[in-house]
């Protein structure tokens, strides 16, 4: 692989992992806003669920991706 296609993968998963870091806080405050109650329960737990499941995915194509780097760079 060139220089430039590996670059191109680590600024790409440097992008995922500030994607992931993103709907990470996310899902982290609304299973805390659950836990005060201060919102309606039932979407907040929705929401916390989505949001974890968004991680996990984002995180194993991160892991991918960085697999390839690993194996191909």
């Amino acid at each position: 692989m060139s220089g430039y296609g590996t670059g191109l993968l680590l600024l790409g998963l440097a992008g995922l992992a500030i994607y992931t870091g993103i709907h990470w806080e996310r899902a982290r405050r609304a299973v805390f806003d659950v836990r005060l109650g201060r919102k309606r329960v039932s979407s907040l737990r929705q929401t916390a669920a989505k949001e974890r499941t968004h991680t996990a995915l984002l995180v194993a194509g991160s892991a991918m991706v960085l697999l390839m780097v690993v194996k191909f760079g």
